[in-house]
């Protein structure tokens, strides 16, 4: 019998050139699994590495990374921020490169890098950039490519501790997938440390509950693919707006361009980028789980569901948000808390992640596109090109 991956069999992803991507999409709860055992497994070193560097007075946390990869720092930074009251702010390593004189100070920093590929010219020139600036500066390198040049180079270096994913991670479609998610929960863990036992069994059994879910979110991200709309607009709060961030290059990635995405915060977006819904507009709401926060995105999704014309909306929330939210056009429920911690945004992040992910390959599909390589003719590179880095002193 051929092997099916989300509702649809492995020939059907085959022909519409959407085989690696799906297949990265649907093994995320396995990754995640072994992401969590290879935590465990070396307990001793991430003990030991974060008790000193956590021991550091003063410190600075910069999450880094390129594209999708400094959206993980961006959602990261409010889930530690309100889990573990770790100040932090994410730094993209174009940023680094581009204005180190403006955002890289000589203070002990702890400088948090995310990779898939670890081949991004930024990738190695922000660490290098950070050395130049920093005398105490402490890295800690997730990377889905453990035999990469980030790789290589952290393993070179002092104060420096290199989490390599396993390879599967390393996502061969275009989109990052199931490197973002996988990037995104072992920083959970890492920084959870000292409870690592716990977070590991905590990510196996979201891990197991979301696979249970993965062909019922298929399944609604492929009916409403079949939409017709242009303009997608992603909102969410605090961790949840770096989800929407991520979203939105999705959406643009694998059409390339065809659908026209943006995000924003939900308290945010009255403030003049409203003026974006017309007839061929699709606001998707990430509605958190943290009760105070909640209240904005509420708001938000009822606000615009009172105004609505033509333009639709989708609601991503707990089961019974229908009970807060009226007239959306599509609900997408993820189980009510029951795994991750109740201060956590993490499951709220890790479903919406999934039906961004999900929604973005089969529109792709539906518009003709070749999903897996959605950019045919190399004008945007699954690892970029074309990037100059220019030395500093």
């Amino acid at each position: 019998m051929e092997k099916r991956i989300l509702n649809k069999s492995e020939s059907y992803f085959n022909e519409h050139k959407a085989l690696h991507t799906a297949t990265e999409i649907n093994q995320q709860p396995e990754m995640w699994k072994r992401v969590a055992e290879q935590l465990l497994e070396n307990k001793e070193n991430v003990n030991s590495f974060m008790d000193e560097v956590l021991a550091v007075k003063n410190l600075k946390v910069v999450f880094t990374g390129a594209g999708s990869s400094a959206f993980v720092g961006e959602v990261m930074q409010y889930i530690l921020g309100e889990e573990c009251g770790i100040e932090a702010k994410t730094l993209h390593t174009t940023d680094i490169i581009s204005s180190p004189d403006a955002i890289l100070f000589d203070k002990p920093t702890l400088l948090v890098s995310y990779a898939r590929s670890g081949e991004s010219p930024e990738s190695v020139a922000a660490v290098q950039f950070a050395r130049k600036r920093i005398k105490n500066l402490y890295n800690l390198i997730f990377v889905c490519d453990g035999t990469s040049s980030l790789a290589k180079l952290g393993r070179e270096l002092e104060k420096t501790m290199v989490v390599a994913l396993p390879k599967e991670t390393c996502d061969q479609g275009f989109a990052m997938t199931s490197s973002v998610s996988s990037m995104a929960l072992a920083t959970w863990m890492v920084f959870h440390y000292k409870e690592l036992n716990k977070y590991t069994d905590i990510v196996t059994n979201l891990a197991n509950e979301v696979e249970t879910k993965l062909n019922e979110f298929a399944l609604k991200a492929e009916v409403f693919a079949e939409n017709s709309y242009r303009r997608l607009v992603w909102l969410g709060s605090g961790a949840l707006q770096g989800l929407a961030r991520e979203s939105a290059v999705k959406s643009m990635e694998l059409s390339d361009g065809y659908t026209h995405a943006s995000y924003d915060g939900s308290a945010a977006f009255r403030h003049g980028p409203k003026t974006v819904i017309n007839d061929e507009t699709v606001t998707v709401h990430f509605i958190t789980n943290r009760p105070y926060t909640k209240k904005y995105d509420v708001d938000l999704n009822n606000e615009i569901n009172s105004e609505k014309g033509k333009n639709m909306t989708v609601t991503v929330g707990e089961e019974g948000i229908k009970e807060l939210i009226n007239n959306s056009d599509y609900y997408v429920e993820y189980p009510k808390k029951t795994i991750c911690p109740e201060n956590s945004q993490m499951d709220a992040y890790i479903y919406g992640l999934l039906f961004a992910q999900m929604l973005s390959m089969f529109k792709s599909i539906q518009l003709g596109y070749t999903t897996d390589n959605p950019c045919p003719k190399g004008d945007v590179n699954r690892v970029v090109k074309g990037i100059i880095i220019y030395n500093i002193t």
